[in-house]
């Protein structure tokens, strides 16, 4: 499987993502919205993000490189 470095944003939306899956607010397929009002970026990338955090995450919240 092919992976790649992770932006600073991806990191930090990642690192969020565990502490948002942790409190238990959301079901994490709804995170979307939170990421996009919590980071000011759109829903497109919202999403984008949050894809590739379910595809990679991890208790240790160790996301500098993700499979793609």
């Amino acid at each position: 499987m092919e992976t790649r470095q992770t932006t600073n944003e991806e990191q930090k939306v990642m690192e969020y993502l565990n502490d948002l899956r942790d409190s238990g607010v959301t079901n994490m397929h709804g995170a979307a919205p939170f990421i996009e009002d919590h980071f000011d970026i759109d829903i497109k990338e919202s999403r984008r993000i949050l894809s590739l955090w379910m595809k990679n995450f991890n208790e240790e919240c160790n996301y500098k490189q993700v499979k793609i």
